[in-house]
C-alpha cells in the first residue's frame, strides 16, 4: 500500500487443500468433503490392512528388544531407550487404531503414556511395562481385536493389578 493509495488490495489465493478434497476452488462452501473421495481413500486403507500383521509382529518384536536391552543399559543409555519404548508403543497405538484393533490400541495406548510418567529404574515400574508389553504380545497370538471380550477383560485386569500393586 503506498502513502498515496489508502486501497487495500487482497490477493485471494487458490484452497489446495480444497482441490485436494474434490471440492471447488473458489465455492464458499464449508464441511464438505466428496464422497467419492472418502470412500476412495477407505478402499487404499483397507488394502493396507494385510499389511498390518507384519508390521505389528515387526514393531512389538523391536519393543521387546529395545526393552530388554533398557533392563541392562547402563544409566547415561536408558533415557533414549525409554524414548524408543514410547516410539514403539505409540506406532503400534497409531497402527492399531487405523484398523479398528481396540484392544491393542488400549494396551499401546496405556504404555506409551504410562512411558511418559514412570521411573523406569524403580524395579516395581519396570514390572508394569513388561505387563503392558505381555499383554501385547497376548493379544497380537491370539487375533484379539475387540476390547469388549472376556479375553480382553482378563487381559486389561492384569495390567490394572499390575499399576495397581507396583505403582
Amino acid at each position: 500500500m503506498s502513502k498515496s493509495n489508502n486501497d487495500v488490495e487482497i490477493f485471494h489465493r487458490i484452497n489446495k487443500l480444497k482441490l485436494k478434497a474434490g471440492l471447488p476452488v473458489y465455492d464458499s462452501v464449508h464441511g464438505i468433503i466428496n464422497p467419492e473421495k472418502i470412500n476412495n481413500a477407505q478402499d487404499i486403507i483397507d488394502k493396507k490392512e494385510q499389511d498390518y500383521p507384519v508390521e505389528v509382529q515387526e514393531t512389538l518384536q523391536k519393543l521387546q528388544e529395545i526393552w530388554k536391552a533398557y533392563l541392562v543399559a547402563e544409566d547415561d543409555a536408558r533415557d533414549d531407550l525409554l524414548e524408543k519404548v514410547y516410539n514403539y508403543s505409540n506406532n503400534i497405538k497409531d497402527l492399531t487404531s487405523m484398523y479398528r484393533h481396540d484392544l491393542m490400541n488400549h494396551f499401546s495406548l496405556s504404555l506409551r503414556n504410562f512411558c511418559e510418567k514412570i521411573d523406569a529404574k524403580k524395579k516395581e515400574h519396570q514390572i508394569i511395562v513388561q505387563a503392558h508389553i505381555d499383554v501385547m504380545l497376548v493379544t497380537f497370538q491370539e487375533k484379539l481385536r475387540s476390547d469388549k471380550s472376556e479375553k480382553a477383560e482378563e487381559l486389561k485386569k492384569i495390567v490394572v493389578v499390575a499399576i495397581q500393586k507396583y505403582s
